[in-house]
C-alpha cells in the first residue's frame, strides 16, 4: 500500500527495474476515480500488463489486455484466507486460460490483527493453465521459466482468438488515454495541432473547433482516416460514440447547459466539408436559437461556408486547455 493522497490509501503496484519509466499503477475495480488505462509495457522477459487483487476477478480486463498484445499479467493481492482457500487459484488459472498468457501472483501473507489474516501463496501460471511456481502460507520465493516460444505454441495450436464471433460479441474498451506532449493528428489532409486536442482515446480524438458556432462546439473524429461512417470497424464505431457520449455529459455539465445538438453529416451530399468521419457536439440552452432551436442544423450547415473568420490559435489553445482540464485533472 501506498499513500497517494492525504486520507486516500490506494493499491499500488512498482515494478522494480530500471527499463520501466512509470511509477506505479492503480487498480482500475476496485478505485473508480482511476480513468487511465496503462497498455502493456515492453519487457525483457515480453509485455507485461499490470493489474492488482480484486482486478483478478474481471476476466474482461485481462482479456482486453491479451487483445493489446499482453504476453504476461500481474496480480500482486491481498486475499483474506476464505477467499484464498476458496477463489485464488481458480482465478489465477481462469486468467490464465482464457488469455492464454502467464500469470504472475505476488501475495500477502501473515496475521495482522486478529480480524485479518492474508492467505499467501505466491503463484505463477502458464498459458495452458498450469501452476509452475507457488509459495506457501509464510513468507516465501517462488520461481518459474517464463518462454514465450511456449506461449507461442499454445496460442497457434488454440488461436480461440481468431475463432471470437466478433459479428456476435466484441471486447468493447472504454479507454482514455493520456495525450502526448509531440503528438499531433489529422483531420483528412488538414493538421490538427496538439495544442487544439483536449482527450482522445484508442481510436478517437477529440478537438477545439475553429468557426464554433455555440461555447463548447466541438468536434470528435476517429484517429484513422475514415471518410464514411459506415467504413468504420465495430471497435472504432463503440469507440467514437462512447466518447461521444463522455464528451457530450462532460461539457453539459460544466457549461450549464441543458440540452446537447450532436450531428454527424456522413458524406458530401449530407453537407460534409472535410471528409473525414467528425461529429459535432454543440452544447444548447433555452432559447439560443429564439423560437426555432431547429435552426441550428442551417448553422451547422453554413458555417464554415460563409467566410467567416476562424478564430486565433492562441484561442483555440485556450479553450483546449480549458476543456482537458476537464478530463485530466492535474
Amino acid at each position: 500500500m501506498k499513500v497517494l493522497q492525504e486520507g486516500n490509501i490506494k493499491s499500488c503496484i512498482f515494478l522494480i527495474l530500471k527499463f520501466l519509466e512509470r511509477s506505479g499503477y492503480l487498480s482500475l475495480n476496485l478505485i473508480h476515480q482511476v480513468k487511465i488505462f496503462l497498455s502493456p509495457v515492453d519487457t525483457p522477459i515480453g509485455k507485461v500488463a499490470m493489474n492488482i487483487c480484486y482486478d483478478v476477478r474481471f476476466p474482461e480486463l485481462g482479456l482486453i489486455h491479451r487483445k493489446n498484445g499482453a504476453e504476461i499479467l500481474t496480480y500482486p493481492s491481498a486475499f483474506t484466507v476464505p477467499t484464498g482457500l476458496a477463489h485464488w487459484e481458480t482465478l489465477l488459472r481462469a486468467r490464465a486460460i482464457e488469455t492464454q498468457s502467464y500469470v504472475i501472483a505476488p501475495a500477502q501473507t501473515g496475521s495482522h490483527n486478529p480480524k485479518r489474516s492474508s492467505y499467501g501463496h505466491a503463484m505463477i501460471v502458464d498459458p495452458w493453465g498450469a501452476v509452475i511456481g507457488q509459495a506457501s502460507d509464510t513468507v516465501d520465493i517462488c520461481y518459474g521459466e517464463i518462454n514465450l516460444d511456449y506461449l507461442q505454441k499454445v496460442r497457434q495450436n488454440q488461436p480461440v482468438f481468431e475463432h471470437r464471433r466478433k459479428d456476435i460479441y466484441t471486447l468493447v474498451n472504454n479507454e482514455q488515454q493520456q495525450l502526448s506532449n509531440n503528438e499531433d493528428f489529422m483531420f483528412a489532409d488538414i493538421k490538427i495541432s496538439k495544442n487544439h486536442v483536449f482527450y482522445r482515446s484508442k481510436y478517437t480524438f477529440a478537438f477545439v473547433n475553429i468557426r464554433p458556432i455555440v461555447k463548447g462546439h466541438v468536434l470528435i473524429s476517429p484517429i484513422r482516416y475514415v471518410k464514411r461512417l459506415g467504413d468504420l470497424t465495430d471497435e472504432e464505431t463503440c469507440d467514437i460514440f462512447l466518447v461521444t457520449k463522455k464528451i457530450q455529459t462532460t461539457l453539459e455539465k460544466y457549461l450549464n447547459s441543458t440540452a446537447c445538438t450532436i450531428s454527424c453529416q456522413d458524406g458530401v451530399d449530407a453537407g460534409q466539408s472535410v471528409e473525414h468521419v467528425h461529429i459535432h457536439i454543440l452544447p444548447r440552452k433555452k432559447d439560443d436559437f429564439g423560437d426555432t432551436p431547429d435552426a441550428i442544423y442551417n448553422e451547422i450547415h453554413q458555417h464554415d461556408k460563409d467566410g467567416r473568420a476562424g478564430r486565433s490559435d492562441e484561442e483555440m489553445c485556450r479553450e483546449a486547455d480549458e476543456f482537458r482540464k476537464l478530463f485530466y485533472p492535474s
